[in-house]
């Protein structure tokens, strides 16, 4: 199969129905407040190309949100979504390097590990569950060496985000190494405790790489608007990149979204309701997930459930195609994201209550 996992389950949503829990697309309308921006801008003249590094009181805002945590050794550009951020910063360092050893925490999210497939790099992960995870990983730099490091905290598809300590010691390593650290923070306000996910933003180095998103935060992904966050060394190379590949951002789009962020309480408002929501998901989820026999490990925040299939189980790829032949409800199998977790499924609990309870019960029904 070509395609990926993700792509084959939501189609198949797309062309015959059912539920998605599936593609990591929220089920939530943006805020009204945000459509009326896009509404309202619709008849004035921004219709054309966007300066290429963006909007420039949509950046004014972004640099607003870091100044007292990213120093002016940095600069920042506007790309189309989180993804398209990833794949220029690897392909920036793709070429500077001559090609690269990648790496990633195993569960491992799919751009992560099918960007160094696509450039015929070498790829490896480390899983994250891992007991003594700071010795894991220095022993992982020590044989394997790797060039480029992913993280994304909260993880997808595992929910889970590395602590103070963990988040240093892999920025030390990347450090000691000279290996490229690119953090993905695009779930930074969906966590489910009480405190914001740690970020070593007050200690990046030329090593080190930001990026994030308004996609999940505002339940726009199809806006496709995102940033990333590189050294001024070589931010220059990156721009040159993106003038022939990426070029700019949807110019109303990047509008309507500073418009939005003018306003004073709607935008937080909705980030709090969204993350509020998501909380409920998952614990209503994963208490009726538990008494069908899933695992479901310790989880931080994001969007998903990473659970672990019941013992009868084993192939989650037969299991996700008769779940979706029998109830028309479609998730993803866990060997998407490794060979090692065929007895896994990532479900999305990012909708409204009432559709993600009946996927739920779809899912757990398909036991019986």
């Amino acid at each position: 199969m070509q395609q990926s996992w993700i792509s084959y389950f939501s189609n198949l949503v797309k062309a015959h129905g059912g539920i998605n829990l599936a593609q990591g697309i929220p089920g939530f309308q943006p805020p009204t407040s945000l459509l009326e921006c896009l509404k309202n801008r619709s008849y004035d003249p921004v219709h054309q190309y966007a300066p290429g590094l963006g909007n420039q009181r949509l950046r004014d805002h972004i640099a607003k949100e870091y100044e007292h945590t990213i120093t002016d050794d940095f600069k920042f550009m506007i790309t189309l979504g989180g993804t398209e951020a990833i794949q220029l910063l690897y392909l920036y360092l793709h070429h500077k390097l001559k090609g690269l050893k990648a790496a990633a925490f195993s569960p491992v999210y799919e751009s992560y590990q099918h960007l160094p497939r696509i450039y015929s790099d070498e790829f490896r992960a480390l899983p994250i569950e891992s007991d003594n995870l700071n010795d894991k990983l220095s022993t992982f730099f020590q044989t394997y060496n790797p060039d480029v490091f992913f993280v994304n905290s909260p993880g997808n598809p595992y929910g889970k985000t590395l602590n103070q300590s963990q988040f240093d010691h892999l920025l030390e390593l990347c450090n000691k190494h000279t290996c490229y650290l690119i953090i993905d923070a695009v779930y930074d306000n969906f966590y489910f405790g009480n405190k914001k996910p740690y970020y070593p933003l007050d200690k990046m180095s030329e090593q080190v790489f930001y990026v994030n998103s308004f996609s999940k935060r505002f339940s726009i992904t199809g806006w496709r608007l995102g940033y990333f966050y590189a050294h001024n060394s070589h931010f220059d190379a990156i721009s040159d990149i993106h003038d022939y590949t990426g070029l700019s951002c949807p110019s109303i789009l990047q509008e309507s979204l500073a418009d939005f962020l003018d306003t004073d309480d709607a935008p937080q408002a909705y980030i709090n309701r969204t993350r509020d929501l998501l909380k409920s998901n998952f614990q209503a989820s994963i208490k009726q997930l538990k008494q069908h026999g899933f695992k479901i490990p310790e989880t931080h925040g994001g969007y998903f459930i990473w659970a672990k299939l019941p013992e009868q189980i084993s192939d989650s790829i037969a299991f996700s195609k008769q779940l979706y032949a029998d109830k028309k409800t479609a998730i993803i199998p866990g060997s998407h994201f490794g060979a090692n977790y065929h007895a896994y499924v990532r479900i999305n609990i990012a909708h409204e209550q009432k559709k993600l309870s009946s996927g739920i019960r779809n899912l757990c029904s398909q036991l019986s």
